[in-house]
């Protein structure tokens, strides 16, 4: 006898802990944050807007940071899913040679021919440029808990459902006989398990994270938080990630998607990888649980290498498409560790606001 549908979700349910984790930031230790709103507005549901912020920050020995640098970006996403129009704060005029793009694989190509300093040196742009592609395949997320879920905004947009698309060997969760999958393919989401967790960024520090946008209808949330610091010799990172959406009604509570937190050794001098421990905080079957073991492959190469490195090693069946976008981002390291070493005396210390209103 086949077992209960719900008891997949049940296991997931058992594994899975939403909660606030943004520790507080150590005595020399740099901190980036990043995060990508994917904001819509009921009435007019055939594109949606895309606010990108990132910071870095450096903490000496007291509480008040030093500014290393903040950047932000806005994209606009037609009804096909393609590039309206980009522009950001780093730039001097809109980043227009990108429009027309899609914000994954296309938009990642092009940037790196057109602006490959930016990827050279790990910049706050560039991390919001290429973190566009998870940002926009997770937009529709945001009409999960409102006006009918992401079938009714489909339907009111004229678009295809992209949660019945056939999703077999994406990840090594989606294969053949586990409970993610249907028989025809699609994802399960009988099975799935997308918990109530609490507003993420709660913190009594309020440099904890910068700023974001306003958003009161629904909305899409993917943060970012990665932590740097010497341990022994060893360069430490401590990084954390989430999807997360809006829930119509709620103020204090969203749908949260994936959540992973990571914590790596690095040599301090070459950049290798020395150790690696992912914590799986959120996931949404109960076989995705098992992705955390992937990032093992990784030991041994270099911080530099991972963002072309791990979609390759980690291809479909091999690793978690989430777990995946973090170990890539990951390679921030090799630029934040520049910020580590560098006591910048004459930067400006600054005050709880972040990134201007």
């Amino acid at each position: 006898m086949p077992p209960n549908p719900n008891a997949f979700r049940q296991m997931a349910q058992a594994l899975n802990r939403p909660g606030v984790r943004q520790p507080a930031r150590r005595p020399n230790s740099v901190r980036r944050t990043s995060s990508h709103q994917s904001i819509w507005v009921p009435g007019n549901e055939r594109g949606y807007t895309i606010h990108g912020r990132a910071r870095d920050l450096r903490t000496d020995a007291g509480p008040h940071p030093v500014l290393i640098g903040e950047a932000s970006v806005t994209a606009e996403i037609g009804p096909d899913g393609r590039l309206d129009s980009l522009s950001s704060n780093e730039t001097p005029d809109p980043l227009g040679e990108f429009a027309g793009l899609r914000p994954g694989g296309e938009l990642r190509k092009a940037v790196a021919t057109a602006m490959p300093h930016e990827g050279a040196n790990d910049t706050l742009l560039h991390r919001l440029l290429d973190d566009l592609a998870g940002a926009a395949f997770m937009s529709t997320a945001a009409w999960y808990a409102w006006e009918g879920g992401i079938e009714a905004h489909a339907q009111r947009a004229g678009v295809p459902v992209m949660s019945n698309r056939v999703v077999t060997g994406v990840c090594l969760s989606h294969v053949r006989g586990s409970p993610a999958l249907t028989e025809d393919g699609r994802g399960a989401d009988d099975n799935a398990d997308h918990p109530l967790g609490p507003l993420p960024l709660a913190s009594p520090d309020p440099f904890a994270f910068h700023r974001l946008a306003d958003a009161d209808g629904p909305n899409q949330s993917r943060l970012r938080r990665t932590d740097i610091w010497m341990d022994e010799g060893e360069l430490v990172a401590d990084a954390w990630f989430q999807d997360s959406s809006a829930v119509q009604g709620e103020t204090l509570r969203r749908i949260i998607f994936h959540e992973y937190g990571i914590v790596a050794r690095f040599d301090a001098a070459t950049l290798a990888l020395k150790a690696i421990a992912v914590t799986p905080y959120v996931l949404p079957y109960v076989s995705c649980h098992a992705a955390p073991a992937t990032a093992n492959v990784l030991i041994g190469k270099n911080a530099r290498e991972l963002r072309n490195l791990v979609p390759m090693a980690l291809k479909g069946i091999a690793g978690c498409t989430h777990l995946n976008d973090m170990l890539r981002a990951l390679q921030d390291v090799a630029g934040l560790a520049a910020a580590l070493a560098d006591l910048a005396p004459d930067r400006e210390r600054i005050a709880p606001a972040s990134i201007a209103d």
